[in-house]
């Protein structure tokens, strides 16, 4: 690559229309610190197809975003999930591979050797040897000190008053292959009330979009325990325009509890550097998830909430921040490059 020495390099980021993807391009464009400007995927059917068959193309673009790609072509790309890889790889092969490729998760090993760094999640697995590849504990995501401290601000009337400590539940569901069953959610509920009473203190709680009724278990569980909320957000399409506490539950609780579906939840609950629980009882989560949830406990980020599991006295070793590390290793392999360095 030969590129002229410039101060700021010009950075598309990739954002994929599914916001669990799409978010963590745009986290690790922001933990640069450089401007970035956002390319809006939008997906058609031909998407479904494998890489290996769209190749470095637009095939599976809509209409509209492939009208956003188009030249000048930009010095980095920050890409990420294996749709968002084929269209990386065709800027690059339009700019005459005077472009740098950043892509967060593996794009396929028949696609490896054509980015420049390649961030894989450990929970992902193996991944084919490639010295472009670099590893993470978690996925990327947006939540740092910034944001927790506006939503300090913003919740610290709803929490304040409320008996210290706070213990925070921030709930998912089920997912497209595994359940989460009402006895599951009554188990969570009798061991958050248990792990209440070991602290004292209040219980806050989340739910999200895939919770549904399993609010309804969790909370029967919990009254098993004698133990009340002292509040509760029930997630609701109708009553979208009510705002979501969740950032304020993670700002704000003194100690978490997150059930484990979700690599974005337990990496973000993580990024709280606060003492994290972990729901993930048998049957409920799958390969990589529980790879995930392993890992974050080993590496003293979190532990099990089980019963029977004593409260670890083992502080967390920092904030759980993918994105930062993400962005820092393109400092140091990309960015001098682009600069003529």
């Amino acid at each position: 690559m030969n590129k002229t020495p410039s101060i700021e390099p010009v950075i598309w980021a990739l954002i994929d229309e599914r916001p669990g993807t799409g978010n963590q391009t745009r986290a690790v464009a922001k933990s640069l610190g450089l401007p970035f400007e956002e390319k809006k995927l939008n997906w058609i059917r031909f998407a479904e197809l494998p890489n290996l068959l769209i190749g470095a193309s637009l095939r599976g673009l809509s209409e509209s975003s492939k009208s956003e790609i188009k030249s000048p072509w930009p010095d980095l790309v920050i890409a990420a999930g294996r749709r968002s890889g084929s269209v990386a790889r065709y800027i690059k092969k339009q700019s005459l591979d005077d472009c740098c490729l950043v892509h967060i998760m593996n794009p396929g090993d028949s696609a490896i050797r054509d980015f420049d760094l390649i961030a894989v999640p450990n929970h992902d697995g193996a991944v084919q040897d490639n010295p472009n590849i670099m590893r993470t504990i978690g996925a990327p995501h947006g939540i740092g000190n910034s944001s927790l401290s506006e939503a300090r601000v913003r919740w610290h009337a709803e929490f304040s008053e409320f008996e210290k400590p706070l213990i925070g539940l921030v709930l998912g569901g089920a997912t497209k292959r595994r359940p989460f069953t009402a006895e599951m959610a009554r188990e969570l509920g009798r061991q958050s009330g248990d792990l209440v009473k070991q602290l004292g203190g209040s219980f806050i709680v989340t739910s999200s979009p895939r919770t549904g009724s399993a609010l309804d278990a969790v909370l029967s569980g919990l009254t098993n325990t004698e133990i009340e909320p002292a509040f509760v957000y029930r997630w609701s399409l109708e009553d979208s325009a009510i705002e979501n506490p969740y950032l304020g539950i993670i700002a704000m609780a003194d100690q978490l509890i997150v059930t484990g579906d979700s690599t974005s939840m337990c990496s973000e609950v993580c990024a709280s550097g606060k003492p994290v629980h972990i729901f993930a009882p048998e049957g409920f989560l799958g390969d990589k998830h529980r790879r995930l949830v392993a890992e974050l406990c080993e590496n003293n980020y979190a532990q099990l909430l089980a019963p029977g599991v004593e409260i670890s006295a083992t502080p967390p070793p920092g904030k759980l921040d993918a994105a930062g590390q993400i962005a820092e290793e393109i400092r140091i392999r990309l960015l001098p490059e682009l600069d003529g360095t």
